[in-house]
């Protein structure tokens, strides 16, 4: 029995598109998202280690109405591996306990200090502010910026962060950052998109050029700080978010930044209530990424816009195979051969996604996100989506004055 091979014009074009997409994606998966799990790798071959005295290292851990976390993630960050370095606490006009928490805790420990600052301070971003008098009361070049309710993974982490600067030409150290592990549906997204945005960061910095951070676990060098446009911030002074993410933006070139991809580096942020604390993590990322650099940003749309290219129409054509064969009582031997490579295509794709994440994350010591991919695959760009339309709407919200963004 002949059967005339009959495709219309669409068909082969939609399949073209799905071909050209799908390699891209296969491309940006091996170079792009597996950039963590391959750095990780390679440092736990060759671990980075600081030649001769270790340098001095300040840690400034930000609080705003954190009484209870200081209490419980202080004393790691006051007993760590490290031979000399000191901890200040920049606590924003905590209306709780901190003080008491604070005073406590310095009766037992003689590396911690601790500052305060003023409510009526309204010019500037808070979180900006208090980098800024904890950089100038910082005794040492080194800086390591958290926050008060993040858990460092173990006594190392300031060792693993700190080794990076044994190279000259680093300036700024970029560590990762997980949300403590919990049991709701929403809390488990929420764990999900970070270490989506996590991996998509580390591969772009890796691959191409570092473009954001997060000031949960940074670490720079004063003098970086200090010749960055005056002061750090000033490029951004009277926005709300960007302390952490646009000063990497800014002082990023060559190859100054690096990357901790070791399990010891690894800050877990314990934020309550989970799912408010990551939207409004999500609304300041969707206003600052306007001002990120052209090129990281390029590609993160490309890398969103081919998961529709490739899922979409490959599921098209399944379809149109589907009914060819049904049409034909199942002996069109052609639509059985597209239907089967599709399949495999959109199979294999998922795979390696799904290895992606789990490697990466047994790389970090980290529990592994099964099935999260593929749940999440269309629809986590459409919440990047919602977030940077969001902030984009109401940008007033930011505090932005006159500084050049519009």
């Amino acid at each position: 029995m002949n059967i005339t091979i009959d495709y219309p014009f669409w068909l082969v074009a939609m399949a073209g598109l799905f071909v050209l997409a799908w390699l891209i994606q296969l491309i940006l998966n091996l170079v792009v998202w597996q950039g963590l799990r391959r750095e990780a790798n390679r440092q736990a071959r060759t671990p980075a280690y600081v030649g001769g005295v270790q340098p001095g290292v300040s840690v400034l851990v930000y609080s705003h109405n954190e009484a209870e976390s200081l209490a419980r993630n202080l004393p790691v960050l006051l007993s760590q591996n490290y031979p000399k370095y000191e901890v200040i606490v920049l606590d924003d006009n905590s209306r709780d306990h901190t003080r008491d928490v604070l005073t406590m805790m310095d009766q037992r420990s003689d590396i911690l200090m601790h500052t305060k600052i003023d409510e009526k301070t309204r010019a500037m971003s808070h979180r900006k502010l208090a980098v800024l008098l904890g950089t100038k009361s910082a005794h040492y070049d080194i800086i390591l910026m958290t926050h008060a309710q993040c858990m460092p993974a173990s006594a190392e982490w300031i060792s693993g962060l700190v080794s990076h600067f044994a190279n000259p030409a680093v300036e700024v150290v970029l560590g990762p950052v997980v949300y403590e592990r919990r049991a709701s549906f929403l809390s488990r997204f929420c764990q999900f998109d970070l270490f989506q945005r996590l991996l998509l960061m580390f591969g772009i910095t890796l691959t191409m050029k570092a473009y954001a951070g997060w000031g949960q676990n940074l670490a720079f060098r004063k003098s970086t700080f200090y010749a960055n446009r005056s002061q750090g911030f000033q490029r951004h002074l009277k926005m709300q978010p960007g302390e952490d993410d646009l000063f990497v933006a800014d002082v990023a070139r060559g190859g100054n930044v690096a990357v901790a991809c070791t399990p010891a580096t690894v800050m877990t942020d314990q934020s309550q209530p989970l799912f408010i604390n990551w939207s409004i993590d999500r609304w300041n990322r969707g206003f600052t990424s306007r001002l990120y650099p052209w090129l990281p940003f390029v590609v993160k749309i490309f890398e969103y816009l081919t998961r529709y290219l490739t899922v979409l129409p490959g599921l098209a054509i399944m379809a149109y195979a589907l009914m060819k064969i049904v049409g034909s009582g199942g002996t069109h031997s052609h639509a059985w051969i597209v239907l089967g490579l599709v399949l495999a295509m959109l199979l294999i794709r998922l795979a390696l996604i799904v290895f992606t994440y789990i490697s990466s994350a047994k790389a970090l010591k980290q529990r592994p996100f099964i099935g999260w991919p593929i749940l999440c695959d269309l629809y986590t760009p459409l919440v990047d989506l919602w977030f940077r339309c969001k902030a984009l709407i109401y940008h007033k919200r930011f505090g932005v004055s006159k500084v050049g963004l519009y």
